[in-house]
């Protein structure tokens, strides 16, 4: 969708959000959508588990009164210290068609251990009598004392290639009042708090959503422009969830749809540090 159709379409899922009557009666399980009671019982929830999660307010003039003042969107902060593409030389993906530009991704991490390094001291087994070796032991000498000297100044050089790599996101959960489901929103920073341009919050995401599932929009909260996964697939996401449950024998539980749902942000962003204390397992 162009620009300019995405704005217009916006504007139409907008009027229509506000003039229709919010959903009243649950349809979680029978076409994988929440009330907005539902919305916060699950959002409680995810802060009672993960409590790095917690609820905020809406700015005043995007508050929506369908929710609790205080519980308008979630928002956490987290750690991402590599991009989508080393993500993807460095682990093995396999991906299964699900429904339009919706793809299931099955990632098994590679767990390289790194070889201990070796380490030589020096001065073990020197002979100081053969000329050579004294010339060597004069350059360590000389290295101690400089090192020593950058010591006392402390000069501390912060601008490694690790820390230039490492980046910050605050990730939200909104409630789209068009879809009736989560919606997901980053908003990313820098190592040194900067705010990221759009093209450098794409680095981030797998390729395969970059322009088609991910939008740049302002966040329906805060007002402020996010990455942000389109909720229009997200209900089928919800039913395939319910309906794998069931494969397994047991019930997924309401209370627990935006707990399991962040697992398929995972698959958008897979570099993000997410706090998870319990184990997700469909």
């Amino acid at each position: 969708m162009n620009n300019i159709g995405h704005k217009l379409f916006k504007g139409y899922q907008d009027v229509v959000s506000y003039i229709s009557p919010t959903l009243k009666q649950s349809k979680f399980y029978t076409e994988g959508i929440l009330t907005p009671e539902e919305f916060i019982l699950s959002g409680d929830y995810l802060v009672e588990k993960c409590p790095t999660w917690k609820w905020c307010s809406a700015k005043e003039n995007l508050y929506n009164s369908a929710l609790p003042k205080d519980k308008q969107y979630l928002v956490t902060t987290v750690k991402s210290d590599s991009r989508a593409g080393d993500f993807l030389k460095n682990n093995e993906i396999t991906e299964v068609q699900l429904e339009d530009d919706w793809v299931e991704e099955n990632v098994k991490i590679s767990n390289k251990e790194e070889q201990p390094k070796k380490e030589i001291n020096l001065n073990d087994n020197l002979n100081l009598d053969n000329p050579d070796n004294l010339k060597v032991q004069n350059k360590i000498e000389k290295k101690e004392n400089e090192v020593k000297e950058i010591d006392d100044f402390e000069i501390i050089d912060n601008d490694t290639d690790e820390n230039t790599k490492m980046r910050t996101y605050d990730v939200s959960v909104t409630y789209d009042f068009y879809y009736c489901v989560p919606r997901m929103w980053l908003v990313g920073y820098d190592y040194k708090g900067r705010p990221l341009t759009a093209n450098e919050m794409k680095e981030d995401v797998m390729p395969e959503y970059r322009n088609k599932t991910v939008t740049i929009e302002p966040q329906t909260c805060t007002g402020i422009k996010n990455i942000s996964v389109h909720p229009c697939r997200h209900s089928q996401l919800i039913k395939k969830m319910i309906n794998d449950f069931q494969s397994s024998g047991r019930k997924m539980e309401i209370h627990m749809t935006i707990l399991l749902f962040l697992k398929f942000l995972q698959s958008v962003v897979p570099t993000v540090q997410y706090d998870f204390t319990m184990d997700i397992r469909i």
